[in-house]
């Protein structure tokens, strides 16, 4: 049986996607980001031994999960009293749950609702379609003529791609230069993945808890490896085009735990890659990364499941989906998380 695993390099086409030997390490005092083979091996080579496949591993971090929702809280019950758990799940997602534990943040903050389109936002949309074109075949042609047209192919973008077209010129020049600065620097650096490897690209991930109350929910900029059935093989990156922030850290431990719950094996790491200056972030998984984003993710459920509950007097289901969490019954609400579980938050 043939496991796959980002331990086997392609050796065919990998010499024109590095760098220099000094874009490599850091030179003269000054740091250059990593490029194809050294990018490739820092996310491969941890200095950790990578996690066994455990199937008592999963089930603390579930027993953790279902403990700390204890019976009679919203979030156990689905979000509304009465309603039966199984029915309508609690969806957590990592900017639900962000937002969730944030000081000082508005209930109707915590939602998935429509945002109003930004300069980052649109960029952020645009490289992550490029990206994912990248992997998938290898090549960009012009990056903004690319990314629209990869947009205009997913309805959810149609109110981003007016915005976009709205823009003054000025403006619009400005977006595509930054977008082509971006997408050049991936293509000279990223480097190429073996198929065997199995890249992922925009997976969604998803996992149950206590009884189906709640639904962990995700979408994986790029896993690469295949679940491990003895010892972990997978990676998992995300791709940001903005600038680092802490919590994009947690975003990833949180998918991490996902994944461990779904899957015979943890992945043996978690990344986050900006685009924008070249950075990789790289976190290998360990028991501790994992309780500690259970913990995480049961102060936030319940929060989340405080807010539906707080929300579900003063509106109706379907006035409230999309702008808080998803209440029971609302099946409006429920198809616009799974559909915006992806979106462009960068």
């Amino acid at each position: 049986m043939l496991v796959m695993d980002v331990e086997r390099r392609e050796e065919n086409g990998e010499a024109e996607r590095r760098e220099t030997p000094k874009s490599k390490s850091r030179v003269m005092g000054s740091w250059t980001p990593l490029a194809g083979a050294a990018l490739l091996d820092r996310l491969r080579v941890t200095g950790r031994p990578r996690p066994l496949a455990d199937p008592d591993r999963a089930a603390l971090l579930q027993e953790t999960i279902e403990r700390g929702l204890a019976p009679g809280t919203a979030a156990n019950q689905g979000g509304r009293r009465g309603q039966s758990p199984s029915s309508t799940p609690l969806v957590v997602t990592k900017d639900r749950l962000t937002r969730a534990l944030s000081p000082g943040v508005h209930h109707d903050a915590i939602g998935l609702g429509e945002q109003p389109p930004t300069v980052s936002m649109a960029c952020g949309a645009l490289i992550d379609v490029l990206f994912r074109q990248l992997v998938t075949i290898g090549s960009i042609g012009d990056p903004m003529i690319d990314g629209l047209a990869a947009l205009a192919l997913d309805d959810r973008q149609t109110h981003l791609i007016g915005w976009i077209d709205s823009l003054s010129r000025t403006e619009r020049g400005a977006l595509s230069a930054e977008v082509d600065r971006q997408s050049t620097a991936l293509v000279n650096r990223w480097p190429r993945l073996d198929p065997a490897w199995l890249p992922r690209t925009q997976l969604p991930i998803r996992a149950d808890v206590a009884a189906g109350a709640v639904e962990l929910s995700g979408r994986v900029d790029l896993a690469i490896g295949r679940p491990g059935l003895n010892v972990a093989s997978v990676a998992i990156v995300e791709v940001k085009s903005g600038t680092r922030r802490p919590e994009h850290r947690k975003d990833l431990h949180f998918y991490a735990l996902i994944e461990t719950l779904r899957s015979p094996a943890p992945p043996f790491v978690v990344a986050t890659y900006y685009t924008r200056t070249g950075e990789l972030d790289v976190d290998p998984v360990s028991d501790e990364l994992l309780a500690a984003a259970a913990r995480r993710t049961v102060a936030g459920a319940r929060a989340l499941g405080q807010v539906t509950e707080a929300a579900a007097p003063s509106r109706l289901p379907d006035q409230q989906c999309g702008k808080s969490a998803v209440l029971p019954g609302c099946r409006p609400g429920r198809q616009r998380v799974t559909a915006d579980m992806g979106g462009y938050r960068r």
